[in-house]
């Protein structure tokens, strides 16, 4: 036998399918549908768990509370500002006080106190597989505390101490021992310190008594040392004020003296201008420069000179000349001296300037006509004074106050220094004063500060440090444990929980499609259609459900509506129907599609593929023998191998002889010979094929075929299962046109969650009564009679059928036993 590589179809069409998810895409978890699915799981565990949790609670040990509450506040030594006589205690301290009552020494003092480490409830707790472990250890594992109140009490500075005991009265006595013992240490401790803090005290008193007495004397002795002028604090320092005055004098002195000096400078100056002229009318105008001051004491050099003349003629003569000589002159240096202001306050070409020189010029012009008045030779002879001799003597003045003015600064800048020195010597003792009072003031206040103190802790001496307020005092102890309800709870929820758990972990290992959202999720194949009950093969052709009013039967009639388009259109005219795995009712499927596409009116033929375990034959109630086998073995001709069934228009070629080589006799080229006739003689050619998981048969002939449609068992079959077989049908060039869901033995949520999968049902195709479930079946009779009965004219038949909507259409003739192509 020839082997030969699978051809292409001629009529090969483009998949129906959708886009498939990527493999490693996650799977959505729908939450409630897996608690539905796994209910029974979380119920049993919830009952398992609650009873659990409630014989626990009835037989467990039970467990006793007593509990003591006290309010920790810390003594003052005296009232505070507020005078409330107490501080609450940090944070820090109660924590202290925490450590304290829970230490070993306080309990096992207590406990051997009182004698309660034999109390046969404690000896039977001890564990002698612990080594170590006595009473004081298991009091102390017991022995909780916890800080603040309940609700708006939260913050209280309280603890609260519990023990957990298994005896009630017991809980109350080891409770009460502790907390008294906790108590005597406190005190003891408290009285300790306070003598402690007495004998420091004390101490510090003497200490600065001592201080305060040696610095009294200090500051004493420096008061009598103190300089005459002071006197205390708040008084005023004569020498700053004689510095000061000093200061003032000898700036007024830099003034006169700076005037002077330019006075001079200006003198001399007009003194080397008169020694070039000879004008008498212009010297006098020079005497303007002489301030009044000096002005009058000239006056009185001049009055000296006049009466040093002797003569009778001066004498006679003089008064009147004089007199009015000297009015002359003195208005003549009045009108220079107010032209000079007048120059230097509205400048030269003021009308009040020009005014004023005019004045000046008649002056002049009647000196020059009077010049016996004037002219100091006809005057004063040779003994009067010039201006060139006025001006001399008031440089002599000038020079005369220079000097003056330089050992009036000498003196001024020796007191100066004195009253500096003496007011630095003066401020330097107050300072010393100060800080002597401000260090005697520390001393009184330390020195009161510790005898307050003292009387304080005389007043405390009987009192502890810390106010101990019981606010509980220790009861007999309380059924803490076992609960009825919590343990109940804990045990509801533990079973809840470990349900949860084993719910999530089955589902996950159960592969299984749970819903048609998560088959979609998975292939992505276009359905056909979905049905529940298939038939029976002992009833044969009368057992299929495609010639039904069944809602399976029109899952048949919606996929032929679907491929119907492909095999007018002769794109799909060979389709192989294959499974992931054995039982998933494949041949079933073909059967009853056989028979919905020969009910309006298509050729078709069924070849039975499966040649490990044919099936095809049963449905059809023929002999298996004489078939694929034998016509791929060339035993027998196409025509011998085709077999007429009782449906009309159906033709089956069952599977044959039995063969040891199936694979084989598929991969031959005789194959495609069979195919290729199957096509020029029929509308459409149906192949049932072996599961793609159990064998390679499948993936030999389907890429031969024009399409392939995936039969899916979602009650049995795994998602990997679905996975593989799509990979290896794609992997070796078949091609999935769609998929048939086969729902039987399906969950109702399955069938109830159409998705994409899913279908229109209702009950418009069943019956409502009895009868009317009668008048369907004698119609149903009628119409396969229409479509299947076998009317034979002139050895062709004519059969018409118009279901769905679908046009009638005419059916092929057999004549002899053997099949005509149209």
């Amino acid at each position: 036998m020839i082997m030969a590589e699978p051809n292409e179809p001629k009529n090969r069409i483009q998949s129906l399918t959708r886009p498939k998810p990527d493999d490693d895409q996650a799977d959505s978890l729908d939450v409630l549908q897996l608690l539905h699915r796994q209910r029974w799981i979380i119920i049993f565990l919830c009952i398992c768990g609650l009873t659990a949790g409630v014989a626990y609670a009835k037989y467990a040990t039970v467990w006793y509370q007593s509990s003591a509450t006290v309010l920790i506040n810390q003594k003052s030594a005296g009232l505070d500002k507020d005078g409330t006589g107490q501080e609450m205690v940090e944070e820090d301290i109660l924590a202290n006080h925490i450590q304290l009552i829970k230490s070993r020494m306080i309990i096992g003092e207590a406990l051997q106190q009182n004698d309660l480490a034999t109390l046969p409830s404690i000896v039977e707790r001890l564990n002698p597989e612990r080594t170590g472990f006595d009473a004081t250890d298991y009091v102390v594992e017991h022995l909780s505390i916890s800080k603040g109140g309940e609700g708006s009490a939260k913050a209280a500075r309280s603890l609260r101490v519990t023990l957990t005991h298994t005896d009630a009265d017991d809980a109350q006595l080891i409770l009460t021992a502790v907390m008294k013992r906790y108590e005597q240490f406190i005190i003891a401790q408290v009285e300790q310190l306070m003598g402690r803090a007495n004998e420091m005290v004390n101490e510090a008193k003497q200490d600065i008594e001592a201080d305060l007495i040696a610095a009294e004397q200090e500051h004493l002795k420096s008061r009598q040392d103190a300089p005459l002028f002071f006197q205390g604090e708040g008084s005023s320092n004569v020498y700053q004020d004689r510095y000061r005055r000093i200061q003032e004098e000898l700036l007024d002195l830099d003034i006169k003296e700076s005037t002077v000096r330019t006075r001079l400078q200006r003198v001399d100056a007009t003194l080397k201008e008169m020694d070039g002229s000879d004008d008498p009318a212009d010297h006098l105008d020079k005497l303007a420069l002489i301030d009044s001051e000096s002005l009058e004491r000239l006056g009185v050099f001049a009055g000296l000179q006049m009466n040093a003349s002797n003569t009778a003629e001066f004498k006679a003569s003089m008064p009147a000349k004089a007199e009015e000589a000297h009015t002359q002159i003195t208005h003549l240096l009045e009108l220079n001296s107010e032209r000079q202001r007048l120059a230097a306050l509205f400048g030269a070409g003021h009308p009040k300037v020009q005014e004023i020189e005019n004045q000046i010029a008649l002056v002049k012009q009647f000196l020059q006509e009077k010049r016996e008045l004037t002219t100091p030779s006809l005057s004063f002879n040779e003994s009067s004074l010039s201006p060139e001799g006025l001006l001399k003597a008031y440089v002599g003045f000038l020079n005369h106050d220079l000097a003056t003015l330089t050992e009036r600064r000498k003196e001024l800048t020796y007191l100066s220094a004195d009253a500096e020195r003496k007011a630095k010597e003066l401020i330097e003792f107050e300072l010393t004063d100060m800080v002597l009072q401000k260090k005697i003031t520390r001393q009184e206040a330390l020195f009161d500060s510790i005898v307050q103190q003292l009387r304080d802790l005389d007043t405390a001496s009987g009192l502890s440090g810390y106010l101990y307020e019981f606010l509980e005092v220790p009861r007999r102890g309380e059924k803490s444990w076992p609960k009825m309800s919590l343990c109940g709870l804990g045990g509801l929820m533990l079973g809840m929980f470990s349900g949860l758990f084993l719910a999530v972990a089955n589902d996950l290992r159960d592969g299984r499609f749970r819903s048609a959202a998560e088959l979609d999720e998975a292939i992505g194949l276009t359905s056909l259609g979905r049905v529940g009950k298939l038939n029976s093969m002992k009833k044969g052709v009368a057992g299929l459900i495609a010639t039904g009013e069944s809602p399976d039967a029109e899952a048949f009639r919606l996929g032929r509506t679907m491929l119907l388009p492909e095999i007018r259109s002769g794109a799909l005219r060979t389709i192989g129907f294959t499974s992931p795995m054995q039982g998933d009712g494949k041949s079933t499927v073909v059967s009853n599609f056989a028979l919905s596409f020969s009910q309006i009116g298509l050729k078709v033929l069924v070849i039975d593929a499966d040649l490990r375990r044919p099936s095809a034959h049963r449905f059809f109630n023929l002999n298996k023998e004489r078939g694929l086998c034998d016509l791929l073995d060339g035993r027998i001709s196409f025509e011998e191998a085709v077999k007429e069934t009782k449906a009309d228009n159906v033709y089956v070629m069952p599977a044959g002889s039995s063969s040891t080589s199936p694979a084989e006799f598929l991969q031959s080229e005789e194959l495609d010979e069979v195919l290729a006739t199957a096509r020029s003689h029929f509308d459409f050619v149906l192949v049932d094929l072996p599961p793609v998981l159990a064998v390679s048969d499948p993936v030999v002939v389907l890429p031969r075929l024009d399409g392939a449609i995936l039969v899916i068992r979602v009650s049995k079959v795994r998602r990997d299962e679905v996975v593989n077989t799509l990979r290896r049908v794609e992997t070796a060039g078949g091609n999935f046109v769609g998929c048939m869901l086969n729902t039987y033995g399906a969950s109702k949520a399955f069938d109830a969650d159409g998705g994409y999968y899913g279908y229109y049902r209702s009950d418009y195709t069943r019956p409502k009564s009895k009868s009317a479930a009668a008048a369907a079946e004698r119609s149903n009779r009628v119409a396969t009679a229409q479509v299947n009965g076998k009317a034979h004219t002139n050895g062709h038949a004519n059969g018409t059928s118009q279901t769905n909507g679908t046009s009638q259409t005419s059916g092929k003739a057999k004549t002899n036993g053997k099949v005509k192509s149209k």
